[in-house]
């Protein structure tokens, strides 16, 4: 049970046990609200309600109990967040992040927008630019933060990185195309066709010409580019296919194009990372804080 299940169960009470209007006042339906009450006392073993043919009545002396310390913990909980609030709007500063292109695309903008809606006095400042040059600029301490894929090659002793999302690369290609016919690919279906791929500055360049030495796959032709967006179309709109993160799909859609995962697939793990330093500022701190809350929070309501 988290503190949004909590503050249902206080909702509840309120309303005079009333599931109807505590379930309008949460912006839930009541079924939703009916089985998370009846989900917690099973899994738990105990009963909150008293019931009269199937209708809350009250709270059994172990809801009045829980009931006060639910209250106590939401007050706390409250306290801490205002608190929390009032020590961010007095936060002032200039923070510089790091991002591919794709990542931005695809992870970022979400966080990035709420970022600087919810936090006025906080300049984020986002370079823009392939994994080799961000790396690059975070050795020479360019950088407050920059969003790498793993493995960053990066020495230890200099690098705190922290996973924030997780997935793998994926083929893209017009529905028409013969690869279509089948629900997984081998590398060695890439042999002879027509690639389009990110150019060198892009660490999935690296990662997808290992994987092509290995499986010895020679293209009959190439093309490369900065631009994901553009290797997309290209893809959609011709023979070509390309290799992107598969998460791209949630930020493209178009009927014309279909995606096709490997057998022995690369993985794609974004990084969160900052220079190791035995004291961060407090700006530093908390925007580092907040991403990570950020994408806990995004992969739990996902999960």
């Amino acid at each position: 049970m988290d503190i949004r299940h909590l503050q249902y169960f206080v909702a509840v009470v309120k309303a005079d046990f009333n599931l109807s209007l505590a379930a309008k006042r949460l912006y839930i339906s009541q079924p939703a609200l009916s089985q998370f009450i009846k989900s917690f006392e099973e899994s738990e073993k105990i009963y909150l309600f008293e019931r009269y043919k199937g209708r809350l009545q009250g709270l059994t002396p172990t809801g009045e109990l829980f009931y006060e310390q639910v209250k106590q913990l939401l007050s706390q909980y409250n306290s801490m967040l205002t608190a929390i609030r009032e020590d961010a709007g007095q936060l002032k500063g200039k923070v510089r992040i790091g991002i591919p292109p794709l990542i931005l695309g695809v992870v970022f903008s979400d966080i990035i927008a709420d970022l600087i809606i919810n936090h006025p006095n906080i300049e984020v400042e986002i370079i823009e630019k392939g994994a080799y040059e961000l790396s690059r600029m975070f050795i020479v301490d360019e950088l407050d933060f920059a969003i790498l894929l793993d493995p960053t090659n990066i020495n230890s002793t200099i690098i705190d990185e922290h996973l924030i999302q997780q997935s793998e690369l994926s083929v893209f290609f017009n529905h028409d195309h013969p690869l279509a016919k089948k629900q997984k690919l081998e590398w060695s279906d890439l042999h002879d066709q027509m690639l389009a791929v990110f150019e060198p500055s892009f660490m999935i360049h690296h990662k997808l010409m290992k994987k092509f030495g290995e499986y010895n796959i020679q293209p009959q032709k190439y093309t490369m580019s900065a631009s994901w967006d553009f290797l997309l179309q290209i893809a959609t709109n011709s023979k070509f296919l390309t290799i992107l993160p598969s998460p791209i799909l949630d930020i493209y859609s178009n009927h014309h194009i279909v995606e096709r995962r490997f057998n022995d697939p690369i993985d794609w793990k974004v990084l969160l990372c900052r220079p190791r330093k035995e004291h961060y500022s407090r700006l530093n701190q908390y925007v580092f804080d907040y991403m990570l809350s950020f994408f806990k929070n995004k992969h739990d309501n996902q999960s």
